[in-house]
């Protein structure tokens, strides 16, 4: 889900099944054809990739070409695809206009004022089936948390009434011991019980995944719109269960590995892949960062940098989480105040930091120094591209909850910093990588 405050994100489930195999399989070359290449990792098929772009720029209308192209297809026939799409597109296909006005309008319990975010612009969301026959729901694939919930006709919550609610009575597939289960995140809870059933996305099927049913949504964070429920991708122990230690299992996808990619504003594509990468998203080479285990893809980071001078905030180490769950970047509170200053930003009567919309393409760059690789954010990235009456355009920075986490200040890499890269996450070598965008 997309949250602005740093969540907790407190998982108390009662029984879980075991962890899932991390090893990575390959994918072989369809037989029936008079050659063949060994199985290839991940790294080989990017490898190979890269070669097929070279080739392709230097030996067009040949044959050789067209069997290296057949090569470079197959190389992306295993990866299952995920449409990502943004609320408004939901809420047309729902005939919730008139809903989206009057829920943008919401403010958090601890007084975090949604409008900050432009949620409309910044939050992804991937239609899933659940159950057999499938019964259809938008949710909200969250890196920074672990669980798979969704909206269930056991919930007497408010919160319920505006979402479509599963119904297990009409799945063939479901089954459950009625045990519990509890989340908190930082701007809602949900309580339910958990079952199994079928998991649909697109033509991947993963069977007997668990799946929580909200009996009690308290607050009002989720009776917006499209919160129908949850797909948690966080990277923990094997106490805490997800979908791609389910598909690992099931041998439903090739390697341990799924990739975001993020679009901007209007722009329509945005996916997410499972079972490797899609070359086609991304130049260069992938910027490999490693990632503690049992985390929400948790990294250590050693530079930060703005306008390409070290801020020396990071020099003895930033942790950060990347959370594709979380719409802004989040910095360090001790620092927010200052870094705005160093980018020109103004205050506005409430409070909320703000640039001249005008001014945004000359705004310093921030760059993430990691590993080694320099990741740079331009004034483009986190500034948000929606004007007020004052034609001033809203900082996409805000500030965590912590200050610092493991002995270090603390970053959540929201959707502000993800859009600009294609973000792979890797379970099998617990990293995640970052890399320029095609």
């Amino acid at each position: 889900m997309s949250f602005h405050n740093e969540a907790d994100r407190e998982a108390h489930i009662t029984e879980f099944s075991p962890k899932a195999n991390r090893v990575a399989s390959s994918t072989e070359l369809t037989p029936g054809v008079d050659w063949q290449l060994p199985l290839l990792s991940s790294l080989q098929r990017e490898t190979v990739w890269l070669l097929c772009v070279a080739q392709k720029k230097i030996c067009e209308g040949m044959m050789r070409c067209l069997i290296f192209g057949l090569l470079c297809l197959v190389l992306t026939e295993g990866l299952v695809r995920v449409p990502l799409v943004k609320k408004e597109t939901i809420m047309k296909e729902r005939g919730l206009r008139k809903e989206m006005l009057k829920y943008s309008q919401y403010t958090s319990d601890d007084g975090y004022n949604e409008k900050l975010t432009n949620q409309n612009d910044m939050a992804y969301f991937g239609k899933v089936g659940i159950g057999s026959p499938p019964q259809y729901f938008y949710l909200h694939f969250d890196t920074g948390s672990s669980s798979l919930w969704v909206n269930s006709i056991y919930c007497k919550s408010s919160a319920c009434k505006s979402h479509p609610l599963f119904d297990p009575r009409k799945s063939s597939t479901f089954t459950s011991h009625h045990k519990t289960f509890s989340e908190k995140y930082g701007t809602g809870s949900v309580k339910g019980f958990l079952g199994y059933d079928t998991v649909r996305m697109g033509q991947l099927a993963v069977k007997k995944q668990q799946i929580g049913l909200s009996t009690s949504e308290p607050g009002d964070h989720f009776a917006k719109p499209l919160h129908d429920g949850l797909m948690g991708l966080a990277f923990m122990s094997s106490s805490q269960h997800t979908i791609v230690d389910t598909m690992i299992e099931e041998g439903v996808i090739e390697e341990p590995i799924f990739a975001f990619y993020l679009s901007r504003d209007s722009e329509s594509g945005s996916e997410v892949v499972f079972g490797g990468v899609d070359p086609s998203h991304y130049q260069g080479q992938i910027n490999w960062v490693p990632v503690q285990q049992n985390s929400h893809w948790q990294l250590v980071f050693e530079g930060f940098e703005v306008n390409h001078k070290s801020t020396g905030w990071c020099e003895n180490g930033c942790t950060a989480i990347t959370d594709t769950g979380t719409s802004m970047l989040q910095c360090p509170p001790q620092y927010l105040h200052s870094l705005h200053q160093m980018l020109g930003a103004k205050q506005d009567s409430n409070g909320n930091y703000v640039f001249h919309c005008d001014a945004v393409s000359n705004l310093p760059t921030l760059t993430f120094v990691m590993n080694g690789a320099h990741l740079h954010l331009p004034g483009t990235a986190y500034v948000l591209q929606e004007k007020n009456s004052q034609s001033h355009c809203q900082s996409g920075i805000g500030a965590t909850h912590d200050k610092y986490r493991n002995g270090h200040p603390y970053w959540i890499l929201g959707d502000v910093f993800l859009r600009q890269f294609y973000s792979v996450f890797d379970q099998g070598n617990a990293r995640v990588g970052f890399a320029t965008l095609a």
